[in-house]
């Protein structure tokens, strides 16, 4: 007799539309769904880890460069004394999020498999959705705001966005640059037709703070002919795929075909990666170091709970049975050098609209 191997996953579940819960096993049906929630917060975590530290710090001292100068003296001469500039206080949030199911005794008697598993897919997608909304609010929004800690003792934490021209001290650049925290900010707008130069000046935003180890570019997937357009400054990759034993073999990157809403499309100037991403907002042009421990974002977790998502309660009151899925998370800026937000639609700069 032919064994049949495998593991039974979320597929199993969705594909069991003739059984009831009763006869195909509620232990199978709790285990399938527990494993399949775990591999949905490991993915999140890994989409996450470019831009975003997870901590369970609630707010840090964001620290400015050390610097001074050199003083000339003769062999009587003292210089005197100097002091570093103090760094400010960034704050992140942390909210709850709540997706509930319910049903009726009757109903779980009568169910399937696939509708349970349908209604965790329904949870997982609207996690993902949260986490891809505030993940936009906290990139996108130009407006520093105070938030009320909530869940723990309504302290007030200063949230920040990028660099905003807020008047903060901004650390000094590599090679000695300095800024005035009054007007540098990292929101800005095409300074006339859009042209190669604003995205150079975008991509100098990140790189004049040091922050020049891998810098991504990220548009949304309806811009891709935009960036396109600029052909001073963007190479496209080739969507075809050198066949096997060809005269001409290349290893050279090639276009994935797979998803065209999160797919590497070319570079810029030859050294900077264009990413389409499918929490990109059209429009408004990212850029970021990828490759630097100091992240532009970071995301907040609950001490106790973390952030993945997870079965937070379940009541069972006859004849009605309802299961609360929760997670808690939260986004602030972090390093407010490491990211700059370029918007094409206008020469002066407008948030977006997110919802």
């Amino acid at each position: 007799m032919t064994t049949v191997t495998g593991t039974h996953d979320i597929s199993t579940l969705l594909a069991a539309r003739h059984q009831t819960v009763a006869s195909f096993g509620m232990d199978t049906v709790v285990e399938v769904l527990r494993r399949d929630m775990a591999a949905h917060n490991a993915i999140m975590r890994d989409a996450l880890s470019d831009l975003a530290d997870r901590t369970i710090d609630r707010q840090r001292l964001a620290g400015t460069s050390v610097s001074g100068e050199m003083v000339k003296v003769d062999e009587y001469g003292r210089a005197p004394t100097q002091k570093a500039k103090p760094g400010q206080t960034v704050g992140f949030p942390l909210d709850q999020y709540d997706f509930a199911l319910g049903w009726t005794t009757r109903f779980l008697e009568k169910a399937t498999p696939a509708d349970l598993a349908a209604g965790q897919l329904a949870a997982q997608k609207a996690h993902r959705k949260a986490v891809a909304r505030e993940l936009r609010r906290a990139l996108y929004l130009s407006s520093n705001y105070t938030f009320y800690d909530y869940t723990v003792d309504n302290v007030e934490l200063a949230v920040k966005r990028l660099v905003n021209a807020d008047s903060a001290e901004i650390p000094e650049g590599p090679n000695g640059e300095v800024f005035d925290g009054s007007t540098h900010t990292h929101y800005q707008a095409r300074a006339g037709s859009l042209a190669a130069s604003d995205v150079d000046a975008l991509v100098k935003d990140v790189l004049e703070h040091g922050h020049g180890g891998q810098i991504k570019i990220v548009i949304a997937a309806g811009d891709a002919a935009t960036m396109a357009g600029l052909t001073a400054g963007f190479t496209p990759l080739n969507a075809a795929f050198v066949t096997p034993g060809s005269a001409s073999p290349t290893t050279a990157a090639r276009l994935d075909a797979t998803r065209a809403d999160n797919r590497l499309i070319g570079y810029w100037n030859g050294a900077y990666e264009v990413w389409t991403k499918p929490w990109a907002i059209a429009n408004y042009w990212l850029a970021y170091d990828a490759s630097d421990s100091a992240k532009p974002l970071a995301m907040r977790v609950d001490t106790v709970r973390g952030s993945d998502l997870r079965l937070q309660a379940e009541i069972d009151l006859y004849p009605l049975r309802a299961e609360y899925m929760s997670a808690m998370f939260g986004f602030g800026v972090w390093t407010r050098t490491n990211g700059a937000v370029l918007y094409i639609g206008d020469t002066s700069w407008a948030d977006p609209t997110i919802t």
